[in-house]
């Protein structure tokens, strides 16, 4: 791969990297058919979230929850205040776009965050909603972010064209996930031009590393790792769901590289679920008690991966919940 010739290349070790990031953003620019000059690109997306936070510089934030833990913390290292909208797990947390924006209409929010599809859940929100809820936005004069950080995994929804045209929509996205190289920290934010040229100023220079920025613009160039991975994760998604399904835990749709999984009631909690599964079975779950929402300790989110893998998973939550899967 392009990393490893790069990282014996020493000219890749003694020179900055180019502070622009001219060739990373035109690979996601031709990727994602919108011009260089709206991609920004940071160490992840975790550094946009609050460069983005900065350069609105909101006095209140409507926020979708259960969310990624790093929107309250960015928003509040703001002083920006923080209403909630919060999603119910009885409706499997889809978003109602109606709700939205009814909540946008009355409260007319500077700013509003969500995720699509949700993270911790993975619902996906069709394009047309999101399409009502950009357009309210607009007539509310509210700045919309909207996290498509597993959106490549349903690359079809995504509301990267309508961002470069609109000062009213940032769409953020991650690197890390669909290429499954989290130790690069790589992600970038699409918006138009302005925007754009607005939000760098934001973040520290050079905040990407030459091989980091190199191996991300490979990797997005190569479309036929892209198709493979869809059809693989798709495949996965759906015989891990249906096997989970049958030791007795509820799980959640998702269109994203993981599934969210409420536990019984007479089940270990999820921090004692989580402890037994490394210590039975060498294998690691997501406590989901961080996200708001998710508190009770009833919810674990677990990773799509390869089949053998994914029977493991199976075998060994079978294993800890035993008979009490059986009695929600």
């Amino acid at each position: 791969m392009r990393l490893a010739r790069d990282a014996t290349n020493r000219d890749g070790l003694t020179q900055y990297p180019d502070p622009t990031y001219g060739e990373l953003r035109r690979a996601l620019a031709a990727v994602l058919h919108v011009p260089a000059t709206a991609v920004t690109i940071a160490n992840g997306s975790v550094a946009l979230i609050g460069a983005v936070i900065r350069t609105i510089a909101p006095s209140e934030c409507l926020l979708v929850t259960p969310s990624f833990a790093e929107y309250p913390r960015a928003l509040q290292a703001s002083r920006c205040r923080m209403r909630c909208l919060p999603l119910d797990a009885a409706r499997r947390f889809d978003l109602d776009a109606d709700v939205l924006i009814d909540a946008l209409t009355k409260h007319r929010p500077p700013m509003c965050v969500l995720t699509n599809p949700h993270n911790p859940s993975g619902a996906l929100t069709p394009r047309p909603q999101m399409l009502r809820v950009v357009d309210r936005s607009l007539r509310t004069n509210t700045r919309l972010v909207v996290d498509e950080a597993f959106m490549d995994y349903a690359p079809t929804e995504t509301l990267v064209s309508e961002a470069v045209q609109s000062e009213h929509l940032v769409v953020l996205r991650s690197l890390t996930k669909f290429y499954g190289m989290p130790a690069l920290r790589v992600g970038y934010a699409v918006s138009s031009p302005r925007m754009a040229a607005t939000i760098v100023t934001q973040l520290p220079p050079w905040p990407v590393t030459t091989l980091a920025a190199s191996a991300a613009a490979e990797a997005v160039q190569d479309q036929e790792y892209a198709r493979r991975a869809l059809v693989s994760v798709a495949h996965q998604r759906r015989w891990l769901s249906q096997a989970l399904g049958t030791i007795g835990v509820n799980v959640y749709p998702s269109a994203a590289n993981f599934l969210l999984l409420r536990l019984p009631t007479t089940a270990p909690t999820s921090a004692r679920l989580r402890a037994r599964l490394i210590t039975d079975a060498g294998v690691i779950v997501r406590d989901c008690r961080s996200f708001d929402g998710l508190s009770n300790g009833r919810f674990i989110r677990v990773a799509v991966r390869r089949r053998d893998e994914n029977e493991q998973l199976v075998r060994a939550l079978r294993s800890v919940l035993g008979g009490a899967a059986h009695a929600r």
